[in-house]
């Protein structure tokens, strides 16, 4: 399990490390390597976004407010390590929310960026963060290299160091004079991808057993969790025991083929729910993307199939930030409509439990 004026890009991190792999950290390491270093996704046929929210909405909202690109290097002095992150800032008059979002095995706060650019441009500010030790460094390795990099970035420490740099970023923005006059603290939400998912998770509140003992690294600074492609649970951890402490509302996005193709430790689509399904309180919203591939929520992906999907998940994600961190009735309406779901969206299904 896992528990983070436009400026000059830090020099590559120098700690990245090899420590020792959990079960649960292979399996996600396996799984991961081999979908990054899959063939993206083949063109598919273009379908709208959400039924009731016209084409041009998302262009419309996208010029509320001009967005400022930050991109700095944060030191964690205590832990000793630097921590790059990437910020998206609206230009208010006002404190905003704020999401801090972490990436997958091998990102960088570099990616992700038409989410960021579009939570920005409508008011959520957006902190991507990049992770040491599990982040594109793994990409210096060469040919099959690369998987036993990958394999050896998906530790427990790891996982845990993740969820530790997500409470340090919360730390700085609550700490650092300039950004809390332009962030409402109150307001704080984490989001990731797979790995990222899995760190967003546990920043929620989620916990594992290692070692018998219970781990968790919840914090309760965070009022909600984007989860994109949840990653699988090995067979040693209980969902239910995992996943039941989550109280915060949660959003999960997943594809109808947002598949690991492995042996012994693949995973299929329907283990992605698995979070959504095991939580016992706080809204929670599941939406099934037809078509949708692990890569579909990254920056590469560019065919008409993931266009599609990505747009609809920028529609969604909105939706579900102005509904929880703004209180946002409209919003909140939209992620309840049943016309949500159906054949004229690029979602297979969509689900809600309060």
């Amino acid at each position: 399990m896992n528990p983070q004026p436009t400026g000059v890009a830090p020099a590559a991190d120098p700690h990245v490390r090899t420590p020792r792999r959990s079960a649960a950290a292979v399996a996600i390491g396996l799984a991961i390597a081999s979908t990054l270093l899959a063939t993206l996704p083949g063109c598919g046929s273009p379908r709208s976004a959400i039924p009731g929210l016209p084409a041009s909405a998302e262009q419309a909202a996208a010029s509320r407010y001009e967005v400022e690109v930050r991109d700095m290097a944060w030191s964690d002095a205590s832990r000793e390590r630097e921590i790059p992150v990437r910020l998206y800032l609206p230009r208010s008059d006002r404190p905003v929310p704020i999401v801090v979002f972490s990436h997958g095995l091998g990102g960088s706060r570099f990616g992700y960026s038409h989410l960021g650019q579009h939570w920005a441009a409508n008011g959520i500010a957006a902190l991507h963060l990049q992770h040491p030790g599990s982040d594109r460094e793994v990409w210096r390795s060469q040919g099959l290299a690369v998987v036993s990099a990958m394999l050896s970035a998906a530790t427990t420490e790891n996982a845990i160091a993740r969820a530790a740099d997500v409470s340090f970023v919360i730390d700085r923005i609550v700490g650092d004079k300039e950004l809390r006059s332009l962030i409402d603290p109150s307001r704080i939400g984490v989001a990731g991808h797979s790995f990222g998912a899995n760190t967003a998770l546990l920043a929620s509140g989620a916990r594992f057993r290692l070692d018998d003992q219970v781990v968790s690294y919840g914090d309760a600074r965070v009022r909600a969790a984007v989860i994109l492609s949840a990653p699988s649970l090995p067979p040693d951890q209980d969902p239910w025991f995992v996943y039941t402490p989550i109280s915060v509302p949660t959003l999960h996005l997943t594809g109808t083929r947002d598949t690991i193709a492995l042996p012994v430790v693949g995973s299929a689509p329907d283990e992605r729910r698995v979070p959504f399904d095991s939580m016992v309180s706080g809204p929670r919203y599941l939406g099934v993307f037809e078509d949708g591939r692990h890569t579909m929520f990254n920056d590469r992906s560019r065919d008409a199939t993931s266009q599609a999907i990505k747009a609809s998940t920028r529609a969604i994600t909105l939706a579900f930030w102005r509904a929880v961190l703004l209180g946002d009735s409209a919003s909140r309406a939209l992620l309840a409509a049943p016309a949500l779901s159906g054949a004229s969206a690029p979602l297979a299904t969509w689900e809600s439990r309060r």
